[in-house]
């Protein structure tokens, strides 16, 4: 069974990877790639981060 320790340890890295990835979804330009790529490439990548995002956020939220 996980600790509270470990949750509230997993909740900071969850909050600092989602810092991160908030800064590279808009500061590398991957949010522009539609300028680039096919519609349906960008529809992919835009589920991926949604779906990791809303993960992460969870994740960061559960030692609250």
């Amino acid at each position: 069974m996980t600790s509270s320790t470990d949750i509230t340890q997993l909740a900071r890295e969850a909050q600092a990877l989602k810092e991160k990835l908030d800064a590279l979804w808009a500061d590398e330009g991957v949010d522009q790639l539609n300028i680039f790529l096919d519609p349906e490439i960008t529809e992919v990548l835009e589920e991926i981060k949604r779906l990791s995002m809303d993960f992460i956020a969870k994740v960061a939220q559960s030692a609250d």
